[in-house]
């Protein structure tokens, strides 16, 4: 139960990572629309990338960290209900 626990909020976590980037590229967007950007990336594109690509990478490595911890916590639920059905 630890580990689903931990793994939500990791999970959680990188979640708010993410979208708190997304808003801070939004809200840096409407800055750089009177001045330069990049035309390859658009507006957007460039905001997200002069914000950093360091919090996405982050909320990446987090979540996947949530998503391990989920996936361990249902293998030995599991196996702790077949263990218990094949006793009987």
């Amino acid at each position: 139960m630890k580990k689903a626990v931990t793994g939500l909020l990791l999970l959680l976590t990188g979640a708010v990572v993410y979208g708190s980037s997304l808003v801070a590229a939004a809200v840096y967007s409407e800055v750089i629309m009177n001045t330069s950007w990049d035309t390859r990336y658009g507006i957007f594109g460039t905001a997200l990338r002069e914000v950093g690509t360091l919090p996405l990478s982050l909320a990446a490595l987090v979540s996947a960290a949530g998503l391990f911890f989920i996936v361990q916590a249902l293998r030995e639920d599991w196996k702790q209900k077949g263990d218990r059905h094949g006793n009987e």
